[in-house]
């Protein structure tokens, strides 16, 4: 298991002259689906497709009520979800009404345990863009049930 990068150019506008520098920046290998997690749940447990989809769909559902209604969302072993406002800057506090605000988006701060688990990624250069198509895997193999 490995995380890609590319070696990414980025150029000093502000002196234009000064020679290019580099750093790396991390290369898909493609999207995982939530249908292809399911899948790999089911393969491991003996709950039915059925019932991951409803767990899933209710979290999603009561996950969005929760930030709607004000609350910060925590859970265990995935992390913490809050909202964001925006608003424009004005002169006094009275002046900051509900009508001047708008969402803005949705914060995610991943668990401890998480972020930990990442300590000992490995990392793999990607030199040029046919070898980050040959390193990549065409698709993974269905998990057959029984």
């Amino acid at each position: 298991m490995s995380i890609e990068f590319k070696a990414t150019k980025v150029n000093n506008n502000m002196k234009p002259d000064e020679e290019p520098r580099y750093y790396a920046k991390a290369v898909t290998k493609g999207t995982v689906t939530l249908n292809r997690i399911i899948e790999d749940m089911c393969a491991e447990s003996t709950l039915s497709k059925a019932d991951i989809v409803a767990v899933v769909a209710g979290l999603g559902k009561h996950l969005i009520e929760n930030l709607k209604d004000g609350y910060t969302v925590k859970i265990d072993s995935l992390g913490t979800f809050s909202t964001s406002v925006k608003s424009p800057t004005v002169d006094s506090e009275d002046e900051v009404r509900p009508k001047d605000v708008s969402f803005s988006k949705i914060n995610y701060l991943p668990e401890v345990h998480m972020l930990e688990s990442f300590r000992d990624v490995a990392f793999k250069k990607v030199v040029t863009k046919e070898e980050a198509k040959i390193s990549r895997p065409r698709g993974r193999k269905p998990i057959r049930r029984k």
